[in-house]
């Protein structure tokens, strides 16, 4: 089979542990000539795809994009998905499980470590968030780690793992924690934050899904943010549920499905962006905007040093090792039929 996943070209380690944890699992099984793709871990049901005579869905989801025209042919075998949300959209309750990243649980270097080998908080943001404030700053003075996620998925993994508390603006950040067994607790740095997805994995483990708003980090977060909500890319509710989440997903599907919109939307959304740059700052506007700035980084680390002492969310036990059983089964037979 060839595998197939976002590559954001910043690097996302949600996304990237792709590259390796299948190989890991099922050594020698992959081809980039094969001509069965495997979607495994991320949110790629709709997203264009390289051809292929089949697609086998383990454990992905839906989230931005409408389902496939041709999702009801034999050309797409759906063994698992990532929740109860996008099982629903695509009429596939019995193949609802859990995120896939849950099987990094199997492997023997990854158990949980003991409460006393853990360190202070983390707090791992959206990774595309990472350039948008200055995060660093405001850690510091939480006295709260912060971790890339563009940093190597190895990399980010050992740090969830060694840590006692993750503050997770990245999804991906709450799902391995909770595979590790890390308490973690959810937060919304910007409308870019999708409560379909954060409500379609944590339904599957019988979670709450109740994040925490960080205070936006700079003015220009705050532009952007509203440019998103114009042009149909703000996908935070301000109340998440999975009855809106699934009525906003039909709306985005809609909206999507319209091909006059999809031309005018990345040149509006394009124009939208560009002109902040485009007008004159005077010094005196800077000042204020640097002023304004630095109070919202007062304020993120200020929502930092109380998030960190939260006891957090965590899967029960049997639930969790339920759906790594049902991901175990299906992932084996998966394999043998090749």
């Amino acid at each position: 089979m060839k595998l197939f996943y976002y590559r954001a070209k910043e690097g996302n380690f949600g996304d990237d542990l792709n590259g390796w944890l299948w190989e890991e699992l099922a050594p020698g099984r992959w081809s980039d000539e094969a001509d069965t793709l495997f979607c495994g871990i991320g949110t790629i049901i709709g997203n264009h795809m390289p051809p292929a005579s089949r697609i086998r869905i383990f454990s992905s989801g839906l989230g931005y994009r409408p389902v496939p025209e041709d999702f009801s042919t034999d050309r797409w075998d759906v063994v698992a998905l990532r929740g109860p949300l996008t099982a629903r959209v695509l009429n596939r309750p019995e193949r609802a499980i859990a995120d896939g990243a849950l099987l990094l649980s199997t492997l023997d270097r990854l158990r949980p470590l003991p409460e006393a080998e853990r360190g202070r908080p983390i707090f791992i943001p959206h990774y595309e968030a990472m350039d948008e404030g200055d995060w660093a700053a405001a850690c510091a003075t939480a006295d709260v780690k912060l971790v890339d996620p563009r940093q190597c998925a190895h990399q980010v993994i050992d740090e969830i793992r060694r840590s006692r508390l993750v503050i997770a603006d990245s999804m991906h950040a709450a799902i391995i924690a909770d595979t590790l067994r890390v308490p973690w607790v959810p937060v919304s740095s910007s409308g870019r934050i999708n409560s379909f997805k954060w409500l379609d994995w944590s339904l599957s483990l019988n979670l709450p899904y109740e994040p925490r708003i960080l205070p936006t980090a700079t003015l220009d977060t705050a532009y952007r943010d509203g440019v998103r909500r114009l042009v149909g890319e703000h996908y935070r509710l301000a109340h998440p549920d999975a009855e809106g989440a699934l009525a906003h997903q039909r709306q985005m599907t809609r909206r999507e499905q319209r091909p006059w919109w999809m031309s005018v939307r990345p040149k509006l959304k394009y124009h939208l962006l560009a002109l902040p740059r485009r007008l004159p700052q005077p010094p005196a506007v800077a000042r204020r905007i640097a002023t304004w700035n630095r109070r919202q980084h007062s304020r993120i680390a200020s929502a930092l040093e109380q998030l960190k002492s939260e006891a957090g969310f965590l899967s029960d036990d049997r639930i969790f090792a339920n759906r790594v059983d049902q991901l175990s089964v299906e992932f084996d037979k998966l394999v043998r039929s090749g």
